[in-house]
């Protein structure tokens, strides 16, 4: 039905708003229907803000956080066979049966322990544990029928996407890279994690904090809250860079549902909440050094040095690479990267060049770093998270300033935190001294980021809309 309303009414309709409409439907009731992974299929189809009409992130959007659920009496069947025959009215106090959310791969409901702490229960959707392997036997058999169709390199990047969905079905795994997450930035006030109880936690029923704030894509309601959604999206860039460029740790699955934004208790300060940490990327230090590298280079216009870290990955074209990961096009002869228009000849020769340019893009995909596939799905929702807050951060100043924060800093906790309090006192010596050593990059990239700034174009321009010639 797609393919004959894309060939064949596309060229008769008059109302085209109505054949997007119409197929946007059909295809979000297919993930509806068929759940697990093609929740997870949805929810990407849903950070294409700066392609898809109207009527697909109208329908898609709702997978975050609103996906179909499953019955109580499933729920209650799920964790009696967790809790040796307890169910939750007598586990939990107040157990709302009614879930609050729901997303691809679990619901979350309402509850209370014994002494009245506020608690949010995720349980584990039933048929997740036995579709899981035949969704991930079928994107397989997808993923590399594309690549040799279309002569693309893909397949290389399977084993790490199909790890990071086994993952999310291990709700272990998830309390982990909360308690961790949590560490991480329990030094700063402006972001918080949920503490995870674990005692009436298993691998299929994750226990933590309570949290009330609004999603961070709800924009009336951030308003009329009296926060600033400028703010709000600035928090949001800047907890992420943080997790790039300094930490190491970073979240792979940033979409809206899973960012609330409140006050910090006791507080008027606006606080942003990171909620459902099922999916983590664990960059090592080497790559968390050399991708902090690489950011000062495209930033700085280091042509050479960008060329050199791409050559060591496998990759054959630095400048389309840089692209890829500046999400708009990377031109060194405008002499900036932040706030430069992409001009029309431009995208237009993007187009005509794309398809060669990506076959090109890897003459060795043995050596391109695992962590690239995650971070770059990180990078792309927090770009569509901003560019749907009407585009108020410039993403890629903010970044490059992380990256050059981070690249002194060398990490010795077991836990790969990277903060300084786990230094040993000659490793904070040295950080001190290399910190003083970078002061003059800094300022590079702040000239750099306000260099030859039209005043009709103060907002961030939203990088990946020019690259497609959209807006």
């Amino acid at each position: 039905h797609t393919l004959i309303d894309f060939k064949i009414n596309l060229v008769y309709t008059t109302d085209l708003d109505q054949l997007h409409e119409r197929v946007a439907k059909r295809w979000y009731d297919v993930c509806c229907q068929n759940a697990g992974l093609y929740i997870k299929i949805g929810q990407q189809v849903a950070t294409m803000n700066h392609v898809l009409p109207a009527p697909y992130l109208k329908y898609f959007s709702t997978l975050h956080d609103q996906a179909p659920a499953v019955s109580f009496a499933t729920v209650d069947r799920i964790v009696r066979a967790e809790f040796n025959g307890s169910g939750p009215h007598d586990i939990f106090v107040n157990f709302e049966e009614t879930p609050v959310a729901a997303a691809s791969i679990a619901q979350v409901h309402r509850a209370e322990l014994s002494d009245g702490t506020k608690v949010a229960v995720k349980v584990q959707k039933p048929e997740i544990a036995a579709q899981m392997p035949w969704d991930l036997l079928c994107f397989r058999f997808l993923v590399f029928g594309f690549e040799k169709i279309f002569d693309l390199p893909m397949y290389f990047c399977v084993d790490s996407i199909c790890e990071a969905v086994r993952q999310e079905a291990d709700f272990r795994v998830e309390a982990g890279n909360a308690v961790l997450a949590r560490r991480d930035l329990e030094h700063d006030q402006r972001f918080y994690v949920p503490a995870v109880h674990t005692a009436t936690s298993t691998n299929k029923v994750l226990t933590m904090e309570w949290i009330d704030g609004i999603k961070i894509s709800d924009l009336k309601a951030l308003t009329a809250a009296g926060f600033d959604t400028s703010h709000a999206a600035a928090l949001m860039v800047d907890v992420f860079s943080h997790q790039i460029f300094v930490s190491g740790f970073v979240h792979a699955d940033p979409h809206p549902g899973n960012i609330f934004i409140r006050r910090r208790p006791n507080s008027r300060d606006t606080q942003l909440v990171l909620l459902d940490h099922g999916s983590y990327l664990s960059e090592s230090e080497d790559f968390r050094r050399e991708y902090c590298a690489l950011w000062r280079a495209m930033v700085l216009l280091d042509t050479g040095a960008v060329e050199a870290i791409c050559r060591s990955w496998g990759i054959h074209d630095s400048h389309f690479f840089a692209s890829m990961q500046l999400l708009k096009p990377f031109t060194p002869e405008k002499h900036s990267v932040h706030l430069q228009a992409t001009t029309k000849e431009e995208v237009l020769q993007m187009h005509t060049e794309a398809y060669d340019r990506i076959k090109q893009l890897l003459y060795d995909s043995q050596h391109v770093p695992p962590e690239l596939i995650l971070l770059g799905r990180n990078m792309n929702i927090v770009r569509a998270n901003n560019k749907g807050m009407g585009s108020p951060v410039n993403r890629i100043n903010v970044m490059a300033r992380y990256a050059v924060a981070g690249l002194p800093l060398r990490h010795s906790t077991a836990d790969g935190t990277g903060q300084e309090g786990g230094m040993t006192t000659v490793q904070r010596a040295e950080w001190y001294r290399d910190r003083i050593a970078h002061q003059p990059t800094h300022a590079a990239v702040d000239l750099f980021g306000n260099w030859q700034v039209v005043p009709a174009r103060r907002r961030a321009p939203e990088d990946a809309c020019e690259v497609f010639g959209l807006r």
